[in-house]
């Protein structure tokens, strides 16, 4: 880390920290020190302390938390870096996991534009991905091009940077919240050292409007969902804080709301994790179909608030045995 890396944090947490004492009306110099003991004990940021209300947890509720610091020590201790790129690199995870990826898709730099032109023919819509994306960043949906010439004209363009080029996935109705998103299950699961696939703590991610991903970094809701029933048991949450129990753009409640093909989804996401038993700890996101699952893709890090922001917390503790 630079200096000036380390000035800016340390601006950035006496902001907020400020902020918060007047929120709180309680001493600034007082949650200076508890966020710089949270930081040394727990290993958290700042954005775990104040978002996260770590501040208004103890000590033990804090030795429990999968915190930043700990869920970055629990990928280095589980995932393979040798393995990692199955993740990382769609086509290459695409390719891995084909038995639960059931679209079509191209590879920008190894498609033929006879490929390029056969997928266009075959439908009106198409994702374009770029490979290096990360959460949703660049994902677009486009017009499929009818004549050659339009073909042979994004062929060239989107044959220029790696991109995945993919049929767009047709959800289950059960699944549709008044957005143009594809929305998700994000499921994590971990393998402890005897082999064992262990499901825990699954979310479903719901775009907004005219979003064309579901992620939270890009104003998508995410919501717990009961990992035995498949129901909805947690309230979203907006940027300051404040919950949400009606989906934005709808009149639907969210909690209690059944999650269709619920054991289609974890049955599904354990047995594709034991095609990649090198990487014990993964965020898995699901789409859910008529009839079951498409994997969209793997994470080899996943976000640690979707863990601890929403609905149950305590993480940590409970997947501690199997790390």
């Amino acid at each position: 880390m630079t200096p000036s890396f380390i000035f800016n944090y340390i601006k950035r947490c006496h902001s907020s920290l400020k902020e918060l004492a007047t929120q709180q009306n309680v001493s600034l110099m007082y949650l200076w020190f508890d966020f710089a003991k949270c930081s040394v004990a727990h290993k958290a940021i700042l954005n775990h302390y104040t978002r996260g209300k770590l501040y208004k947890s103890k000590g033990c509720e804090r030795k429990k938390s999968l915190t930043y610091g700990r869920i970055v020590d629990t990928i280095n201790r589980c995932n393979s870096r040798e393995f990692i790129p199955v993740l990382n690199n769609k086509h290459l995870f695409n390719r891995h996991f084909s038995a639960y990826v059931n679209r079509r898709w191209l590879y920008s730099k190894e498609m033929t534009p006879e490929q390029f032109a056969d997928l266009c023919d075959s439908f009106d819509k198409l994702i374009v991905k770029p490979e290096d994306g990360l959460e949703g960043m660049g994902v677009r949906k486009i017009q499929a091009p009818k004549t050659q010439e339009q073909q042979k004209a994004l062929f060239d363009e989107l044959s220029k940077t790696p991109a995945m080029i993919e049929e767009c996935i047709t959800q289950h109705p059960g699944m549709i919240f008044n957005n143009t998103s594809v929305n998700t299950i994000r499921a994590h699961s971990i393998i402890d050292r005897n082999g064992k696939v262990h499901l825990f703590k699954t979310l479903l991610r719901a775009g907004v409007g005219d979003s064309v991903v579901d992620n939270y970094a890009h104003g998508g809701c995410a919501y717990e969902v009961d990992i035995t029933t498949g129901r909805i048991i947690s309230p979203s949450l907006q940027k300051n804080g404040g919950e949400i129990y009606i989906h934005p753009g709808t009149d639907m409640f969210m909690l209690g709301r059944q999650i269709p093909n619920w054991e289609s989804v974890l049955d599904g996401v354990a047995k594709a994790h034991q095609l990649l038993p090198q990487c014990r700890f993964i965020g898995w996101d699901v789409a859910v179909t008529p009839t079951g699952i498409e994997l969209i893709e793997g994470n080899h890090n996943p976000d640690y608030e979707l863990i601890e922001f929403f609905g149950s917390t305590g993480w940590y503790e409970k997947i501690k045995p199997y790390i």
